[in-house]
């Protein structure tokens, strides 16, 4: 649950700091950070009730992509 509520903190803030950054290539990454943080919140939580682990952030091979 922890891991969760910490998850879609950083979602928010990634979605904060997409919205108030003056710089044109954070402000355009930031949003799909934020979307891959949401995710992983979602993903822990339905583990949390199947009694399954989840995925590491950035997919099964632990890689962001570009």
């Amino acid at each position: 649950m922890a891991q969760t509520f910490h998850l879609m903190e950083q979602a928010e803030r990634s979605r904060r700091l997409a919205r108030d950054s003056t710089d044109r290539e954070m402000s355009e990454r930031l949003p799909g950070l934020a979307d891959e943080y949401a995710a992983r919140a979602k993903a822990e939580q339905e583990a949390e009730t199947d009694g399954h682990p989840a995925a590491p952030l950035g997919g099964v091979d632990g890689q962001r992509p570009a």
